[in-house]
């Protein structure tokens, strides 16, 4: 069952877990995610093996490799993050090809709730089905899209808001408009009961100026992108401020914080660290 739409975004992440599984001393190894991307039909650019020697890879070879060591990055820090806080209630928000319901070690009864588009949700089960893989979680599946009332829809499908939830927000929210991801938030901090965690992944800064409305248009023109989209994602909130107003702990981890912690370097410019602009994740506890 091929998938399309934001599912491509879902197969490119998952060829970025494998490639990450065949380096030497892998962050994160994913059986499953060569199977995932072979299933789905997607022509994504990632190789398939890491190269013995990075001098002899091209220039856009080394790009999509970077992108595939952020990805290890990321996927290994909220494992770790998921691991330490031990809760039997998880829930993952634009769940996409994640397989953390079969390859984490999860506590004897744990809940593991994905919530992402009907068409995605049912790709991934039947391709684990078919490799025979089998969840080490009580895997529920949740069909629904953020962007409409889901808050209900995982309710319904068993989450407890009275219980602890640590919630996973992983490459969710620079594909939603400021007004879903303010939204979104306040969903997760009304269904978050006493000792509930999140580790969340911020969305890049983009604040609206006459500077940006060009620079998307220009975006637009040559994507295809409508422009007022783009213009929505303007001026996100931040999750730090969201959850600490309404009485969570909060730290906020850079990815530079992430090349020292895990010793994997790099090699880009650091314009994130410029005072306008935002992305790292945020760990959260509420007390």
């Amino acid at each position: 069952m091929p998938v399309n739409g934001v599912g491509v975004t879902a197969v490119a992440v998952a060829a970025a877990r494998a490639l990450e599984s065949d380096r030497p001393g892998p962050l994160v190894v994913d059986p499953w995610a060569s199977a995932l991307v072979r299933a789905s039909e997607v022509a994504v650019p990632f190789p398939e093996r890491w190269p013995d020697d990075l001098d002899e890879v091209p220039a856009i070879d080394r790009s999509l490799l970077l992108g595939a060591t952020y990805i290890g990055l990321r996927t290994r820090f909220i494992d770790d993050e998921l691991r330490a806080g031990g809760l039997r209630q998880v829930a993952i928000l634009g769940s996409g090809l994640d397989t953390r319901s079969w390859r984490l070690d999860w506590p004897a009864g744990t809940r593991v709730f994905e919530l992402d588009s009907p068409d995605v949700v049912a790709f991934l089960t039947g391709t684990m089905d078919a490799v025979g893989a089998a969840p080490t979680a009580d895997r529920r599946v949740v069909a629904a899209d953020v962007t409409a009332p889901w808050a209900s829809a995982i309710v319904r499908g068993g989450l407890s808001p009275a219980e602890p939830t640590h919630w996973v927000l992983e490459g969710l929210l620079p594909y939603l408009s400021a007004h879903d991801q303010a939204a979104l938030l306040d969903d997760i901090v009304d269904l978050s009961g006493p000792g509930s965690r999140a580790v969340i992944e911020r969305a890049p800064a983009l604040t609206d100026t006459p500077e940006t409305r060009e620079r998307l248009r220009t975006f637009a023109a040559a994507t295809g992108i409508p422009f007022d989209e783009l213009l929505a994602r303007t001026d996100p909130p931040d999750p730090a401020i969201v959850l600490a107003a309404a009485g969570w702990t909060v730290d906020e981890v850079s990815v530079a914080d992430l090349e020292r912690r895990y010793d994997r370097p790099l090699v880009a410019d650091r314009t994130d660290s410029a005072p306008d602009q935002r992305g790292g994740f945020v760990a959260a506890v509420r007390r």
